[in-house]
């Protein structure tokens, strides 16, 4: 099976983590260091002297920290450390595997857990109400799509709902026209994959 991250992906993210959190806090200490060093500035002035740039140094100072800290640091190291964390469960967490015929990709982009996802759709057959039913799973955006094309049978493993293992079992395996032209061809596909199980079994024994 093609397996979308590898152990590269969970150690860059690591390191893009720390360093974003190490020029947080160098930038966090130069900017109490300059507010420390005018407040005693400001202290040792005396009552009547004229204590305008004192303040307005650190006024202006707070205010280029703050925007700088939130936009430049906090806002893409909670992305970086949301992206890290599904990257740990992927490691660890629960998987579940499933076959299903591949329908299209969702053009829209969607945020999951504020990770840039790209919406993959699947098809599976409901023998109960006997219609398609739509498996809707998410791929890495920041990942090269899956080589998936419209009717391709594909046995592929979720965390989250994350694709994170997919093999391509047979390619074109269904065309999605009318239901009843699908439900039949459905119906051949599984008995052949059935037949060559039997055959495999067989073989092995």
């Amino acid at each position: 099976m093609v397996s979308v991250y590898n152990d590269a992906d969970y150690l860059s993210a690591h390191k893009q983590k720390q360093r974003l959190f190490y020029i947080f806090m160098g930038v966090t200490l130069v900017y109490l260091a300059f507010c420390i060093s005018w407040w005693i500035y400001f202290m040792s002035l005396p009552y009547a002297a004229n204590k305008f740039w004192p303040k307005a140094c650190v006024y202006t100072a707070s205010v280029l920290y703050t925007v700088f800290a939130f936009i430049y640091l906090a806002i893409p190291y909670s992305r970086v450390r949301r992206y890290y964390k599904m990257l740990s469960y992927v490691c660890e967490g629960l998987k579940t595997e499933e076959k299903n015929f591949f329908y299209s990709f969702r053009e829209k982009s969607l945020q999951k857990e504020n990770i840039d996802v790209v919406s993959c759709i699947f098809e599976t057959w409901n023998k109960k109400k006997q219609e398609w039913m739509e498996r809707e799973v998410y791929v890495d955006a920041e990942k090269p799509l899956p080589a998936f094309e419209s009717g391709d049978y594909i046995r592929y493993i979720t965390q989250s709902n994350f694709i994170i293992k997919y093999e391509v079992l047979q390619k074109q395996a269904l065309e999605f026209e009318e239901e009843d032209e699908e439900y039949e061809e459905y119906e051949e596909y599984e008995e052949e994959t059935a037949t060559q199980e039997q055959e495999n079994q067989g073989e092995e024994q």
